[in-house]
């Protein structure tokens, strides 16, 4: 299972500085990885290049290397060794936040970290 976190209707998606800013007030556990975010958009855009169309295209690779060197891959929870946390990719020309869970457990031990991200950020939550 997964989640996606957008902004409301009507509302702009919120910068990368507004959201770090957000989280280091919110939650007691904040990383803001620019390395591993630029690792990440590579590993990406490898396999955009080998899955190619219908799922991704040409602009989904320019926009994933656009972002390198301005994205972060962000770890957040309360407690730095729980198995309550978050871990996702912010870039900067996507509005989207998409969550992964390693395992069932790892999902409904984050549930309520999940909850207090949307608030903070005022985003709705969508199981994908």
């Amino acid at each position: 299972m997964a989640h996606e976190l957008t902004p409301k209707a009507g509302r702009p998606p919120l910068s990368i500085d507004d959201i770090a800013r957000r989280l280091r007030e919110s939650f007691g556990h904040v990383e803001l990885d620019a390395d591993r975010a630029s690792r990440e958009l590579s590993d990406s855009m490898r396999y955009m290049a080998g899955a190619g169309a219908p799922h991704f295209n040409d602009e989904d690779i320019r926009r994933a290397r656009r972002s390198m060197g301005r994205a972060v891959f962000v770890v957040i929870g309360d407690d730095a060794n729980a198995l309550a946390y978050l871990a996702f990719l912010l870039e900067p020309e996507h509005e989207k936040i998409f969550i992964d869970y390693e395992s069932g457990a790892h999902e409904d031990a984050s549930r309520e970290l999940l909850e207090r991200l949307a608030r903070v950020l005022d985003y709705d939550a969508e199981l994908v």
